[in-house]
């Protein structure tokens, strides 16, 4: 309980980030698509500096980096399709239809962070020889 409200904060933090770059693409003509590529790759940056170190503890690499951009690439891309189809068919606001896409979307992120940041037993530390107290 206490990963998923740290990652909640810090999903509401690239939230905000998100729908503010959304709003003012949209604003500035481009599709609500388009507009969601660029508003959540600039949140995903904000997510992981945020939830790496407060709601999983994790240590940051380029590896762990690369990995959540890479499940975010996947994520980002069939939301902002779902969302493109959802505005298409219904004709509602893209603002309307990028909230119904959140809380999907927030549930497979929880799921995918918490797979890449979960705490992975110490490796076995070696054995150390005996040594004899007699010298032998």
């Amino acid at each position: 309980m206490h990963q998923a409200t740290r990652f909640l904060l810090g999903s509401c933090l690239g939230l905000a980030v998100d729908l503010g770059v959304f709003a003012l693409g949209v604003r500035l003509g481009a599709s609500p698509g388009a507009a969601n590529v660029l508003s959540a790759a600039c949140a995903v940056v904000v997510v992981y500096l945020f939830v790496t170190r407060y709601a999983f503890a994790a240590e940051r690499s380029r590896t762990s980096f690369l990995l959540f951009v890479a499940w975010y690439v996947v994520s980002i891309v069939v939301f902002s399709v779902l969302i493109e189809v959802l505005h298409d068919r219904t004709g509602w606001a893209p603002l309307v239809c990028k909230s119904l896409s959140l809380p999907p979307s927030f549930a497979a992120n929880f799921l995918a962070s918490k797979l890449l940041f979960r705490r992975r037993p110490a490796a076995a530390a070696a054995p150390r020889p005996v040594r004899d107290p007699a010298g032998a």
